[in-house]
């Protein structure tokens, strides 16, 4: 990188990344913990999950996109696009007088994080030496944290004193900070000739997402599973299309270099099942607390506390050991069996756990399954060349958001399939739920 000023310390990079990391990270929780109140006041409590969900096909959808366009027309005015289109959905989402304009606010929001979660990760690529790109996702990892932390508690609080809608008011001021950031802050553009839009992989991309996300949510209503049939052949069809676009076009969204990397291969699965497996869980927790436990807002906030302070303080002892180390794969290799031993244990004994017994199970989970992103983020920003580096981000990205549907959709059917009736458990099922303030 002999052209790129390089930032002395990866800290001095976190004015220009903070904020973006911070709204991406900060409103999948914020959102997560309001989904009872926000059924209580809206109705459609069984397509909650797709609040969280839209927010995710917006963001599976355009990651990739700003990932080419960064790449062509330069990472810095890419971002700034994805703040307002971010921007411009919040204010919906905020003023969403019934669930189908709050699920389209949601999907605007996710066009705009796909671009807040992206392109942060390739400027850290762009101004950040190889080997202290560890570190430096470490100190995303401490945004996590940040985030985490402050995203469920804050809305508790929020939620509790001033309704749903507040989450999103507080954010857009945040979203103005960070373009009056990103407008004060030179960088150095390394990016491509802009060479014609790979028309045919986005709309086979759309086509894949809606149609695999659709089949999942229509295949468990009887009178539906036609169309969930149609939904699950268009998926193919989009599948067919994009691997044929990919091979031809010569801006391809995923070039075939990715495909030819094998450790970018092997990321991209993993990140899969990483997605998959966390955001689902952050997702349904909040739902499993009100239905199973009958927990209102900030008690579920508060004890979340111990899952979302962990997955950020592992991400910064997993960024910092690559780093001084120089290995990677090792460490989520060591910790993620003791994840699964612990989520296998909160399957079968949580509904029943005290609280400081399911706090320490969040503990655990959040410790050994918050190494991975950190490791797998500074594979792809190191193994990437610098002219495919938005694109192969943007693969990852699209690999994370796409197990994200997937794993939210089905721990969501299930947990609604095992929902007991007859009590408040059964009430948030058919819109009659209150829940504690």
């Amino acid at each position: 990188m002999p052209d790129t000023p390089i930032y002395r310390s990866p800290l001095s990079l976190l004015p220009l990344i903070a904020i973006p990391a911070f709204l991406a990270i900060a409103n999948q929780t914020m959102v997560s913990v309001a989904l009872p109140n926000i059924g209580a006041d809206l109705g459609e409590v069984r397509r909650l999950p797709w609040l969280v969900m839209g927010y995710m096909i917006a963001l599976t959808i355009a990651g990739p996109v700003y990932g080419v366009l960064g790449d062509s027309y330069g990472r810095a005015r890419m971002l700034l696009i994805a703040l307002c289109v971010y921007i411009a959905g919040t204010a919906l989402a905020a003023m969403a007088w019934n669930f189908p304009v709050l699920a389209s606010a949601r999907l605007l929001q996710g066009l705009g994080g796909g671009g807040l979660m992206s392109l942060s990760q390739a400027l850290i690529g762009d101004v950040v030496a190889p080997r202290d790109r560890g570190r430096a996702q470490g100190n995303i990892a401490a945004i996590s944290v940040v985030a985490s932390t402050a995203g469920p508690l804050v809305a508790g609080v929020l939620v509790v004193t001033f309704g749903w809608r507040s989450l999103f008011l507080v954010t857009i001021p945040l979203a103005l900070l960070a373009i009056t950031v990103l407008l004060r802050t030179k960088i150095p553009r390394r990016a491509a000739a802009a060479g014609r839009f790979d028309l045919q992989g986005f709309l086979s991309l759309v086509l894949l997402v809606t149609g695999l996300t659709g089949a999942i949510e229509m295949v468990s209503v009887p009178g539906l599973r036609l169309w969930a049939g149609l939904a699950a052949v268009a998926a193919a069809a989009g599948i067919v299309g994009l691997l044929s676009s990919q091979r031809r076009a010569a801006n391809a969204l995923f070039p075939a270099v990715i495909f030819k990397t094998p450790a970018l291969n092997r990321a991209s699965l993993a990140i899969f099942c990483h997605g998959a497996a966390l955001v689902s869980l952050v997702t349904t927790i909040p739902l499993f607390h009100a239905i199973l436990r009958t927990d209102g807002a900030l008690v579920t906030a508060t004890t979340m506390l111990a899952l979302t302070v962990a997955f950020g303080v592992a991400g910064i002892i997993a960024g910092n050991l690559v780093t001084i180390t120089g290995r990677t794969v090792l460490f989520p290799s060591l910790s993620l069996p003791v994840s699964v031993a612990a989520l296998g244990f909160l399957a079968f004994y949580g509904a029943d756990l005290s609280r400081p017994a399911l706090m320490a199970n969040y503990l655990l989970i959040g410790l050994t399954f918050g190494w991975v992103m950190p490791v797998l983020n500074t594979v792809v920003q190191v193994t990437a060349a610098d002219e495919i580096r938005g694109r192969a981000i943007g693969a990852i990205t699209f690999a994370r958001s796409i197990g994200a549907v997937v794993g939210t959709a089905l721990t969501a059917f299930v947990l609604f399939a095992v929902a007991p009736s007859g009590s408040d458990a059964g009430a948030i099922l058919s819109g009659g739920f209150r829940p504690t303030r």
